[in-house]
């Protein structure tokens, strides 16, 4: 088959990293992929480019006239397939194909919009994007009729109950060959890890304000954290790691006894999923996937994310039951790593866009 992807920019994100493993992975099935990006991203309140953006459009097409592999930022995911800018998603800058997928609310419509040569079109649901943008176009994409695949009930049923919209559910999967550890050793006392990220629904605070207690009370405790960029002031006992590339990344996941998810809302909510495959202890808000792919008490601490203490007493608990680190670090392990296949998950995704 030809397939379109069509995505609003390309940044280093977990979102963008699932659809670059649905890409790389149809490809290696023999498929013909194309993904589609705009030179100029799209505005997020009015799905349209500003005209008085005239010296950013200028800046971003000159590069793209020049050579459009210059924008694809350095430190992107690996790739095996084509990816091509375009000025505007329109007809006339997509080639035909057997079936074409939006990934996110902006680029819903344009798909909507394609001509019956461009394929089947269909939609690819993480999260519910309401975050800096227009709501009342964020819930209007969903109602498009174009045929959703998300990634967790969570998004299914609120695709259902909130739009009257039915889904496929496909479960995304997890790299095994980057996310592993079969030497794990575990620290006294642990080592705590979390993520740094910039929008307000990671509720980094939270992250922050347990290890800060948790510090005040354990002293010795070693805290580290990672992220693109550094966002948020943290105590000058943590330490940061700044855009971690993939096995940077895999070596603090592997390093870590008790990973910190302190999200309020989430899609699917992939970094636990990657730590438990690291055989690192979570303690996540019970939010999106968490009490999908995991267990409480068995495979992960579930906390309350209602509560501000929620997190602190799940690490602690850790703290002060060594063992349970142990247990419940090397149960996630086994089950998240039959839980999340990307070969089960490739064949149904191939499966549905093949109807």
């Amino acid at each position: 088959m030809k397939i379109n992807f069509i995505v609003p920019e390309i940044t280093r994100t977990g979102g963008m990293n699932i659809i670059f493993q649905y890409a790389n992975r149809l490809t290696e099935r023999g498929h013909d992929v194309m993904l589609y990006t705009p030179v100029v991203p799209f505005n997020l309140h009015k799905n349209r480019v500003k005209w008085y953006f005239l010296k950013h459009q200028v800046k971003y097409t000159f590069k793209w006239l020049v050579s459009g592999k210059k924008i694809i930022p350095s430190n992107i995911f690996h790739y095996n397939f084509k990816i091509k800018y375009v000025p505007v998603m329109h007809n006339m800058f997509i080639r035909d194909a057997d079936a074409s997928i939006a990934t996110s609310w902006p680029t819903a419509y344009p798909v909507y919009h394609f001509s019956s040569s461009k394929g089947r079109k269909y939609y690819l649901v993480q999260d519910y994007e309401i975050w800096n943008a227009n709501v009342k176009l964020v819930d209007r994409s969903y109602t498009l009729p174009l045929k959703k695949i998300v990634c967790s009930r969570h998004m299914q049923n609120l695709l259902m109950d909130k739009f009257g919209v039915s889904s496929e559910l496909i479960y995304i999967g997890l790299d095994r060959n980057r996310f592993y550890n079969d030497n794990k050793i575990y620290h006294t006392p642990p080592v705590i890890s979390f993520q740094d990220h910039t929008l307000p629904n990671k509720n980094v605070e939270g992250s922050i304000y347990t290890v800060e207690k948790l510090k005040s009370e354990y002293p010795d405790l070693k805290i580290r954290s990672f992220g693109i960029k550094k966002y948020h002031i943290m105590p000058g006992y943590v330490e940061f790691t700044e855009n971690p590339d993939e096995k940077t990344l895999t070596e603090i996941y592997s390093g870590t006894d008790i990973f910190l998810f302190s999200s309020r809302y989430e899609g699917f909510g992939s970094p636990p999923s990657e730590a438990m495959a690291c055989k690192s202890a979570i303690v996540a808000n019970k939010v999106a996937a968490i009490p999908e792919y995991s267990e409480h008490m068995k495979t992960a601490i579930h906390a309350d994310p209602s509560d501000p203490d929620g997190l602190y007493k799940g690490a602690k608990f850790l703290i002060d039951n060594p063992e349970m680190i142990k247990k419940i670090s090397e149960a996630a392990y086994i089950h998240i790593r039959e839980f999340m296949n990307w070969d089960m998950s490739i064949i149904h995704f191939e499966k549905f866009i093949s109807t």
